[in-house]
Protein backbone atom coordinates (compact mmCIF):
# COMPACT_ATOMS: atom_id res chain seq x y z
CA UNK A 1 0.00 0.00 0.00
CA UNK A 2 1.37 3.39 -1.03
CA UNK A 3 0.14 5.21 2.08
CA UNK A 4 2.41 3.54 4.63
CA UNK A 5 5.63 3.36 2.61
CA UNK A 6 7.17 6.57 3.89
CA UNK A 7 6.55 8.54 0.73
CA UNK A 8 6.49 12.33 0.75
CA UNK A 9 3.33 14.36 0.32
CA UNK A 10 4.10 15.42 -3.25
CA UNK A 11 4.84 11.85 -4.28
CA UNK A 12 1.61 10.69 -2.65
CA UNK A 13 -0.32 13.36 -4.56
CA UNK A 14 1.25 12.24 -7.83
CA UNK A 15 0.22 8.64 -7.13
CA UNK A 16 -3.17 9.54 -5.63
CA UNK A 17 -4.28 12.82 -7.26
CA UNK A 18 -7.47 12.97 -5.20
CA UNK A 19 -5.40 13.63 -2.07
CA UNK A 20 -4.82 17.25 -1.17
CA UNK A 21 -2.58 18.60 1.56
CA UNK A 22 -2.49 21.90 3.35
CA UNK A 23 0.41 24.30 3.35
CA UNK A 24 0.93 23.45 7.03
CA UNK A 25 1.18 19.72 6.28
CA UNK A 26 3.83 20.43 3.65
CA UNK A 27 5.67 22.68 6.13
CA UNK A 28 5.70 19.86 8.70
CA UNK A 29 7.29 17.63 6.10
CA UNK A 30 10.09 20.18 5.58
CA UNK A 31 10.83 20.25 9.31
CA UNK A 32 9.93 21.94 12.58
CA UNK A 33 11.37 25.36 11.71
CA UNK A 34 9.21 25.53 8.59
CA UNK A 35 6.13 24.36 10.51
CA UNK A 36 6.70 27.03 13.16
CA UNK A 37 7.10 29.74 10.51
CA UNK A 38 3.91 28.78 8.65
CA UNK A 39 1.93 28.39 11.88
CA UNK A 40 2.92 31.90 13.00
CA UNK A 41 1.76 33.30 9.66
CA UNK A 42 -1.57 31.51 9.98
CA UNK A 43 -2.04 32.83 13.53
CA UNK A 44 -1.33 36.37 12.28
CA UNK A 45 -3.95 35.90 9.56
CA UNK A 46 -6.42 34.69 12.18
CA UNK A 47 -5.76 37.81 14.25
CA UNK A 48 -6.22 40.06 11.20
CA UNK A 49 -9.58 38.41 10.58
CA UNK A 50 -10.76 39.35 14.10
CA UNK A 51 -10.99 43.16 14.01
CA UNK A 52 -13.66 43.10 16.74
CA UNK A 53 -11.14 41.66 19.20
CA UNK A 54 -7.96 43.74 18.78
CA UNK A 55 -6.48 42.38 22.02
CA UNK A 56 -5.77 39.10 20.26
CA UNK A 57 -3.94 40.84 17.42
CA UNK A 58 -1.88 42.88 19.89
CA UNK A 59 -1.00 39.68 21.71
CA UNK A 60 0.05 37.87 18.52
CA UNK A 61 2.29 40.75 17.45
CA UNK A 62 3.86 41.10 20.91
CA UNK A 63 4.53 37.34 21.08
CA UNK A 64 5.96 37.27 17.56
CA UNK A 65 8.37 40.07 18.50
CA UNK A 66 9.75 37.96 21.38
CA UNK A 67 12.51 35.61 20.12
CA UNK A 68 11.93 32.94 22.77
CA UNK A 69 8.25 32.64 21.87
CA UNK A 70 8.77 33.07 18.12
CA UNK A 71 10.84 29.85 18.07
CA UNK A 72 8.00 27.82 19.61
CA UNK A 73 5.03 26.30 17.80
CA UNK A 74 2.02 28.57 18.41
CA UNK A 75 -1.61 27.56 18.59
CA UNK A 76 -4.82 29.34 19.39
CA UNK A 77 -7.96 28.08 21.01
CA UNK A 78 -10.83 30.31 22.07
CA UNK A 79 -8.55 33.35 21.61
CA UNK A 80 -5.92 31.87 23.92
CA UNK A 81 -2.44 31.88 22.39
CA UNK A 82 -0.30 28.94 23.45
CA UNK A 83 3.31 28.00 22.77
CA UNK A 84 4.51 24.42 22.31
CA UNK A 85 8.02 23.02 22.38
CA UNK A 86 6.93 20.35 19.87
CA UNK A 87 5.13 20.60 16.55
CA UNK A 88 2.99 17.47 16.91
CA UNK A 89 -0.50 16.94 18.21
CA UNK A 90 -1.41 16.46 21.86
CA UNK A 91 1.53 18.46 23.10
CA UNK A 92 0.99 20.36 26.30
CA UNK A 93 2.03 23.97 25.85
CA UNK A 94 4.83 25.48 27.85
CA UNK A 95 2.64 28.48 28.59
CA UNK A 96 -0.42 30.25 27.18
CA UNK A 97 -1.84 33.77 27.25
CA UNK A 98 -5.55 34.58 27.19
CA UNK A 99 -6.76 38.11 26.48
CA UNK A 100 -10.00 38.97 28.23
CA UNK A 101 -13.09 40.46 26.60
CA UNK A 102 -14.42 41.72 29.92
CA UNK A 103 -11.66 43.50 31.81
CA UNK A 104 -8.96 43.97 29.16
CA UNK A 105 -6.37 41.99 31.12
CA UNK A 106 -4.13 39.32 29.68
CA UNK A 107 -3.90 36.12 31.72
CA UNK A 108 -0.70 34.09 31.56
CA UNK A 109 -1.60 30.52 32.34
CA UNK A 110 -0.84 26.86 32.15
CA UNK A 111 -3.16 25.48 29.53
CA UNK A 112 -5.82 24.20 29.41
CA UNK A 113 -6.67 23.81 33.08
CA UNK A 114 -3.48 24.74 34.88
CA UNK A 115 -4.71 27.99 36.32
CA UNK A 116 -3.60 31.57 36.02
CA UNK A 117 0.09 32.26 36.69
CA UNK A 118 -0.13 36.04 36.40
CA UNK A 119 -2.17 38.88 34.92
CA UNK A 120 -0.96 41.85 32.90
CA UNK A 121 -2.51 45.05 31.64
CA UNK A 122 -0.83 44.93 28.21
CA UNK A 123 0.10 42.30 25.67
CA UNK A 124 3.80 43.15 25.99
CA UNK A 125 3.70 42.73 29.77
CA UNK A 126 1.91 39.39 29.37
CA UNK A 127 4.52 38.21 26.89
CA UNK A 128 7.33 39.17 29.28
CA UNK A 129 5.62 37.24 32.09
CA UNK A 130 5.13 34.22 29.84
CA UNK A 131 8.79 34.23 28.84
CA UNK A 132 9.79 34.43 32.52
CA UNK A 133 7.90 31.17 33.08
CA UNK A 134 9.58 29.24 30.27
CA UNK A 135 12.25 26.68 31.16
CA UNK A 136 15.67 28.33 30.83
CA UNK A 137 17.01 25.66 28.48
CA UNK A 138 14.00 25.60 26.16
CA UNK A 139 15.16 25.78 22.56
CA UNK A 140 13.38 25.92 19.23
CA UNK A 141 10.40 23.64 18.72
CA UNK A 142 11.22 20.11 17.63
CA UNK A 143 9.19 17.67 15.56
CA UNK A 144 7.03 15.12 17.27
CA UNK A 145 4.40 14.86 19.93
CA UNK A 146 4.28 14.18 23.64
CA UNK A 147 3.27 10.61 22.75
CA UNK A 148 6.54 10.14 20.84
CA UNK A 149 8.46 10.47 24.13
CA UNK A 150 7.06 7.21 25.47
Amino acid sequence: MVWGEGRGLRELHELLPFLHFTELAEAHERGPASAVEVRWRLIREQAADAPDFPQFGLLVEAALAEPRLRQLYPFSSHWTLGFNARTGVRCPPEVAIAPSFEDGLYRVQRFPHGGVIAEAATAREAVALAVAHLPADLGPAVAGSAASDT
